[in-house]
């Protein structure tokens, strides 16, 4: 269901071969549609759609009394700006995930491939055993959205930090002669190389964890955890990680490492979600500067510009 007919014709292209798709013009009419069919497994919505707004139909489902709809997985589909703008009160309402336009088939179908319950499942309002169940909070699934862009990055550690008692920490890592990658093998590959691995780095992070890219070979975590010892643990596991793994491009050992800097509230006292930001990349900086696969969790780091 989306308000753009290019849109829902290019997802219908990207998802035909692995589900059935069911097409709704308006908010009202796909909540028809989800009331009478108990086959559908998953909602994919614009924002914007007539007579129900995609909001609207997501706080609709999330308060029916019906247990197959109220946990019936919802995903918005839209442009990077109008996702952010929505992003607060989604989250509340309990939102799945998104999906940013212009997204590749084959992220998309990675993304959506928990949701392929057999029609029996749906009809008894079970959820398939791959995906967890609902924690009630209404927390948004970031790791289930892959790694955010920068803007989606920035907004998730401002709401992570936005409370006077929010604590937490954040861990910048940045692959070290990221330019020598680019020269040797092309910017798409270097880019390729340390998105992997950001994912893999992804895939040992907590439920409230967030990670995205801050700029070309160089990506942040956010996390609740704010000891700096344990950052300083998990960074130092990832540096040598990297400096481990055998990686070959082009008939070439690759050689990789990532240096790491971190930030902690309330470690490093009060400070906002950019100036913690700020700091754990001015920590970065500062073990790049001592060398390949350093760590830094500690410093003054440099005063705050206005702007950033």
């Amino acid at each position: 269901m989306h308000q753009s007919r290019v849109v829902r014709g290019t997802l219908a292209r990207h998802l035909a071969g692995d589900f059935q798709i069911v097409e709704a013009l308006d908010g009202e009419s796909a909540w028809q549609t989800l009331v009478l069919d108990h086959d559908v497994t998953c909602v994919i919505a614009g924002p914007d759609v007539s007579r129900l707004k995609g909001l609207d139909l997501l706080e609709r489902l999330r308060r029916s009394k019906l247990k197959r709809l109220k946990q019936l997985p919802f995903y918005f589909v839209g442009s990077e700006t109008r996702i952010a703008e929505i992003l607060p009160e989604a989250e509340k309402l309990g939102l799945d995930g998104y999906i940013l336009n212009g997204t590749e088939k084959a992220a998309i179908l990675e993304r959506l491939a928990p949701h392929r319950a057999t029609a029996g499942e749906a009809a008894r309002g079970e959820m398939p055993p791959s995906i967890p169940a609902r924690s009630g909070k209404g927390g948004m699934g970031f790791r289930d959205a892959g790694l955010l862009s920068r803007t989606l990055l920035e907004t998730g550690i401002q709401r992570m930090l936005a409370s006077p008692g929010d604590t937490g920490a954040i861990l910048v890592f940045e692959a070290d002669g990221y330019a020598g990658l680019e020269t040797s093998f092309g910017k798409a590959v270097a880019a390729r190389i340390t998105e992997r691995f950001a994912r893999l780095v992804q895939s040992k992070l907590t439920g409230g964890d967030i990670i995205g890219h801050y700029r070309p070979g160089c990506f942040a975590i956010a996390t609740r955890c704010h000891r700096l010892d344990q950052c300083a643990a998990f960074a130092s596991r990832v540096a040598r990680s990297a400096a481990s793994a055998r990686i070959v491009v082009q008939g070439r050992l690759v050689p990789l490492s990532f240096s790491a800097g971190a930030a902690s509230r309330p470690e490093d006292g009060g400070l906002s979600g950019e100036s913690l930001l700020h700091l754990a990349l001015c920590r970065l900086e500062e073990a790049r500067a001592a060398g390949p696969g350093q760590v830094r969790v500690h410093g003054p780091g440099k005063p705050l510009r206005s702007g950033g």
